[in-house]
């Protein structure tokens, strides 16, 4: 077993024993561990994301199987109505994402996840569930800061309810946040760099105004490169599923990102019409 994975067993053992509160650390150890054993997830999530210097809010309905990937989702429009659905299934369809406009023009389109149609106004691909995504930063984070300092970075708030949920409140500032310089090495674009440290590839890009986009380096080129994911990250995360229903994310900007879950049913059963264009509940055309 990893070192890492072994002291998070250790750390809740020791709390299902002794029924002591739990600490912010426990907490977001609890977390990563229920997120790595999840198998899919069914939820409506509102994203409210920095682009360039406005925000823009997007709400989504989202189904997700982890392991094969798939994931399959709906947009919803201001007034209630279907927006654009995107189905993406790992090592199907040539590895690229399937679009159903839901308005002109009135079929199917077929491009990459790192495409301008995609990724314009978003921060995440779809390869990138939120929730996974979010406790492989934690994660990283615990290796990269060592045990003996988490308790400088990761407090426990007092507990909130948040909707129907009732939550721990997580609060995680990085003091000393800064960006670094970083030598693109070859073959390197901005997504494979931010997957590699671990951190928001869309941050890196708007970070460097001589960048125009994810692949627009090439080797030796100077970057600046965050030390961290953010400089704060705030969550509700539910009791019952340990899973954060309501994450914040701030630089030395101000938020970065927020998202919040308006429901969210954990491992649901879904079945390959879930995740096929012949779904009669979806809207794909041929």
């Amino acid at each position: 077993m990893p070192k890492f994975s072994l002291q998070i067993s250790i750390i809740l053992f020791l709390v299902h024993l002794f029924g002591y509160g739990q600490t912010g650390i426990e907490v977001i150890s609890q977390t990563i561990q229920s997120t790595k054993a999840l198998k899919s997830l069914h939820f409506e999530m509102i994203s409210r994301e920095r682009i360039d210097d406005e925000y823009k809010i997007s709400v989504a309905i989202v189904k997700c199987n982890l392991s094969p990937y798939q994931t399959y989702l709906q947009s919803v429009l201001d007034d209630g109505g279907r927006g654009p659905e995107v189905l993406y299934r790992a090592n199907k369809n040539n590895n690229q994402a399937i679009i159903s406009p839901n308005k002109f023009p009135y079929f199917n389109i077929h491009t990459d996840l790192n495409s301008f149609i995609l990724r314009n106004g978003h921060h995440h691909t779809l390869k990138q569930s939120i929730f996974t995504f979010i406790a492989d930063v934690m994660e990283n984070e615990f290796i990269k800061i060592g045990d003996e300092n988490l308790k400088e970075y990761i407090v426990r708030e007092e507990d909130v309810i948040f909707r129907h949920w009732n939550c721990y409140y997580i609060n995680i500032y990085w003091a000393d946040f800064e960006w670094v310089p970083y030598t693109v090495k070859k073959g390197e674009t901005l997504t494979t760099i931010a997957e590699k440290l671990v951190v928001s590839d869309y941050h890196i890009l708007q970070k460097n105004e001589d960048v125009d986009d994810y692949d627009d380096v090439s080797e030796g080129d100077k970057i600046l490169v965050p030390n961290h994911y953010a400089k704060r990250v705030e969550f509700f995360i539910d009791k019952a599923t340990n899973l954060p229903v309501y994450t914040k994310i701030s630089d030395e900007r101000g938020v970065f990102a927020q998202y919040q879950q308006n429901w969210l049913i954990v491992n649901p059963n879904f079945t390959e019409l879930d995740f096929s264009t012949e779904n009669p509940q979806y809207n794909f055309k041929f």
